[in-house]
């Protein structure tokens, strides 16, 4: 059997209990994180098929998603429908979460947010919950 990840959407308390919640009613059907962050090592690649368990602030797990699709985005072409699949309800709200904290997390490692930087979105599917 395949070794889970524990994984845990957002940075508050509120945050992750409400991405776990939308994780659960269908809300949130996707991610996205820095492919640079790949590339230096500070995170591991997905691949189709991986499993993850989706913890709650309390580290109790709500469910366990499948990868399903995984695709590098550059993130000026984030359309409106992937923002919704992220759980963010709009484009302009998706980049008013995104840009700042993609931005902080590229300054750490001395890189800067454009239109060019690219995303690895991934796509999931609850297997069990």
């Amino acid at each position: 059997m395949k070794s889970i990840e524990k994984i845990k959407f957002g940075g508050t308390s509120f945050e992750i209990d409400d991405l776990a919640n939308k994780v659960l009613i269908g809300e949130k059907v996707a991610t996205s994180s820095l492919l640079e962050y790949y590339l230096i090592g500070k995170k591991k690649r997905s691949k189709t098929g991986n499993l993850f368990s989706i913890l709650d602030s309390a580290d109790r797990e709500v469910a366990v998603v499948r990868i399903e699709k995984i695709e590098n985005v550059k993130f000026g072409d984030i359309t409106e429908e992937f923002a919704k699949e992220e759980g963010d309800g709009s484009l302009d709200n998706w980049r008013t979460i995104h840009e700042p904290y993609y931005s902080e997390l590229l300054s750490s490692v001395g890189k800067e947010l454009n239109k060019d930087t690219l995303l690895v979105c991934e796509w999931f599917k609850i297997v069990s919950d």
